[in-house]
């Protein structure tokens, strides 16, 4: 899987032009525009077979400016997925939810954990799998 993280790596600090998440066809993508030493490059990054998505952010709202924009700061293949993430209620009827992300992206600060049985970069797939 080192190929596929040298992929993930190359859209680090990448601009996000655009986002989806399509919750019916269980995809997230990611229309990304790299500038690397005065060269522009665009890309997708797109997760498929999305079993879970988990946002988390611990910065105040704030109303975004009219140049703000968001920043892929980071993006990273976990293979061992150590990063589980538990339903805690005092209802026993979400006792039940858990996931297991296996990637992990940093937007500004703000972390999206997802979980996702495959990653296509520019129309390359990488196969991951699932936690059994």
């Amino acid at each position: 899987m080192k190929e596929l993280q040298d992929n993930l790596n190359k859209l680090w600090a990448s601009i996000i032009e655009k986002q989806v998440i399509d919750i019916f066809n269980h995809f997230i993508l990611f229309e990304i525009k790299s500038i690397n030493n005065g060269e522009v490059s665009f890309h997708q990054l797109k997760f498929n077979n999305v079993k879970s998505i988990y946002y988390i952010n611990d910065q105040l709202p704030f109303e975004p400016e009219e140049d703000d924009y968001l920043e892929l700061t980071s993006v990273l293949f976990e293979k061992e997925r150590t990063n589980e993430i538990k339903v805690s209620s005092k209802s026993k009827e979400y006792s039940y939810l858990t996931s297991n992300s296996n990637f992990l992206i940093e937007i500004w600060g703000r972390e999206l954990l997802i979980e996702a049985s495959s990653v296509e970069i520019d129309g390359k797939l990488f196969e991951v799998g699932f936690t059994a």
